[in-house]
């Protein structure tokens, strides 16, 4: 009973998530490779971090971060063969695109972490 309902939630949740994934978040900052850096800053706000590399261009950093707590399930009484659960998961995600200061291009995009995920463009 307690698996039906643990299901029921996860396939709840997928379903408010908009079925969000790492392919989506891919379509949508790759979405911004040729684009002007203004139209990204109005969009996307300030940039958490921003420096200038080396070669001149620039690079502006997106990062996200937070913890979430997870409960402990359980029948009330604590028996270590039917409790599971607690503790934190920590969820990330740093996005970083690379700007041509001479004309106001992203020239590329990535990101990493668990946390970097939307819904798919149709």
């Amino acid at each position: 009973m307690k698996t039906a309902v643990l299901i029921a939630a996860c396939v709840a949740m997928t379903a408010l998530a908009g079925c969000a994934t790492q392919q989506g978040y891919a379509q949508k900052v790759y979405s911004w490779q040729g684009r002007d850096a203004n139209e990204l800053l109005a969009s996307w706000g300030a940039p958490t971090a921003q420096m200038t590399m080396p070669n001149g261009k620039l690079l502006y950093t997106y990062r996200t971060a937070y913890s979430q707590e997870m409960p402990i399930q359980g029948n009330g009484f604590y028996y270590p063969w039917s409790v599971s659960g607690g503790g934190s998961v920590y969820y990330s995600c740093t996005t970083n695109f690379v700007v041509d200061p001479r004309d106001h291009t992203v020239l590329s995009v990535s990101f990493d972490g668990n946390d970097c995920v939307a819904p798919a463009k149709k």
